[in-house]
């Protein structure tokens, strides 16, 4: 199932306001534009991937995780 702009908007807001990041604390980890991730956050633009593996670096978390996807219930390879 797809999620929405709104949905990834409101992972990132949260995962960046649990950090304690600033929209410019976060531009300055992964290279992406405060205004960008704002508008993430906003639901005014879509993420590309590029921006999407960026942020799930910097937050160290799974890319789909970003998305809203449980990523606890799939077997790790070894």
């Amino acid at each position: 199932m797809a999620c929405t702009k709104e949905q990834v908007g409101e992972c990132i807001r949260a995962e960046r306001a649990r950090r304690k990041w600033s929209r410019d604390d976060l531009a300055e980890e992964t290279g992406i534009p405060a205004t960008t991730i704002g508008s993430y956050e906003n639901a005014k633009s879509g993420i590309t991937l590029d921006n999407a593996w960026a942020l799930a670096d910097a937050f160290k978390m799974p890319i789909g995780s970003l998305f809203g996807r449980d990523e606890s219930k799939y077997e790790k390879a070894s």
